[in-house]
């Protein structure tokens, strides 16, 4: 399965911040990520297929230094590798804008994000308590030199 990979516009907000909604727990408000995409200092990545959001991913850059606070795919797009496809794509952007190192933190319990991070080489470098709210849970923070 085809899929188009591109940055984020302000007509791509609504569409983001629904499957980010239908996704997570405590899910982003759209302004943020409106904030994201008008940031020389962020960007937000989108895969596409057919014109249809598929997924994104959220970048904040402190070169050479990146922070990776956001990642989803729609749930009927889930399953076929898009996150990895989508991230890949993300590192070659990051390498083009002097990016060495990215951050995440991702729940403890996210078992399938997990796997995936650790495929494409992350290390788990620690443990925040209690980062996560609804429910309280806490956060592996790994990382990655790309």
């Amino acid at each position: 399965m085809a899929f188009d990979f591109r940055y984020a516009t302000i007509d791509d907000i609504e569409s983001i911040a629904a499957i980010e909604l239908a996704s997570m727990s405590n899910p982003w408000k759209a302004d943020a990520y409106q904030e994201a995409v008008g940031s020389d200092h962020a960007f937000v990545m989108v895969a596409e297929q057919g014109g249809k959001i598929a997924g994104f991913a959220v970048f904040y850059l402190t070169p050479p230094e990146s922070e990776l606070p956001d990642i989803v795919v729609s749930q009927e797009y889930r399953g076929q590798g898009l996150g990895r496809m989508l991230l890949t794509h993300c590192f070659e952007e990051l390498r083009a804008k002097s990016i060495e190192t990215i951050f995440l933190e991702v729940r403890v319990s996210n078992a399938p994000a997990r796997a995936l991070y650790e495929h494409l080489g992350f290390e788990s470098i620690g443990t925040r308590k209690y980062f996560y709210s609804n429910p309280t849970e806490d956060a592996l923070c790994m990382r990655i030199d790309i």
